[in-house]
């Protein structure tokens, strides 16, 4: 329940807060470098997660993959860019976000069920985080300021972005199977280039496009972020090992309060 409170109310409505702000020509510019450079990374990261990582089992693999390409770049990464550099962080964050959502629903079902007839256009445009990015989007460009009545509750429900995450994740270390999550190779492999050699990449990347410090900050916390909590919702909608993938994420999830940190700490130092 407090996962779909976060995924239909609270990340809409603190992408309506970050979005109602001033158009302006460098902000703007920003926003489509750093949806290029999300583009770039992803990119980066399934070449790399299909040529590196192999596994007996095919739905582990599958898992592996999904789970190396696609980080929680909302739910863990949002408070983290707010925590730092504050709103202009979750605007820029969005960008990454739309090329994670698009590929997610998209390459990423594919990966984890082999099937192509389940790629369909209906659940990526219903997809709460494709029609908030949209709607704020729209709202932006129109430079449309919204009432009170509607800012003040939003701004309210917004705040919710940094603590709610952190109880969704603690419930789920709380029953996560780390045996299970850590048994073979491909599993350390995959937490490895999820955790460091992504965000390490992502870094060269920005650092080589000589992008400013904010985004790097932004793209770099993104892909530093541990894997996409999606992993687990999509195993159980295709009737998979939901379990198996719940655990993947939340042995992630923990091993990345110490990653993250050290990543962000390099940045600030580089950028």
């Amino acid at each position: 329940s407090m996962s779909n409170l976060l995924m239909y109310v609270v990340s809409p409505c603190i992408l309506i807060v970050v979005f109602q702000r001033p158009l302006e020509t460098e902000t703007f510019h920003n926003f489509w470098v750093a949806l290029l450079a999300a583009l770039v990374i992803h990119g980066i990261n399934i070449l790399v997660s299909e040529l590196v990582i192999r596994d007996r089992d095919p739905m582990r693999k599958s898992f592996f993959r999904f789970s190396a390409i696609f980080s929680n770049c909302g739910f863990m990464g949002y408070p983290v860019m707010t925590s730092l550099i504050g709103t202009i962080g979750v605007f820029y964050g969005s960008a990454y976000n739309v090329i994670f959502t698009v590929l997610s629903w998209t390459y990423g079902i594919y990966a984890i069920t082999g099937d192509k007839t389940q790629l369909k256009l209906r659940p990526l445009l219903l997809n709460p985080g494709v029609i908030s990015i949209v709607l704020a989007l729209a709202l932006y460009l129109l430079e449309i300021t919204l009432p009170d009545i509607i800012m003040t509750p939003a701004t309210y429900l917004s705040a919710l972005n940094t603590p709610l995450p952190m109880v969704v994740v603690g419930s789920q270390l709380s029953h996560a199977d780390f045996r299970a999550a850590l048994k073979g190779a491909s599993s350390w492999i995959t937490m490895l280039l999820r955790l460091v050699a992504f965000p390490l990449l992502s870094l060269g990347i920005c650092l080589a496009l000589g992008l400013n410090s904010d985004l790097t900050m932004v793209l770099v916390i993104a892909a530093s972020a541990p894997a996409a909590a999606l992993l687990s919702m999509l195993s159980a909608k295709f009737e998979l090992d939901s379990e198996l993938a719940s655990s993947m994420v939340s042995v992630q999830t923990a091993f990345s309060a110490l990653t993250m940190p050290l990543v962000v700490s390099l940045v600030d130092y580089l950028a």
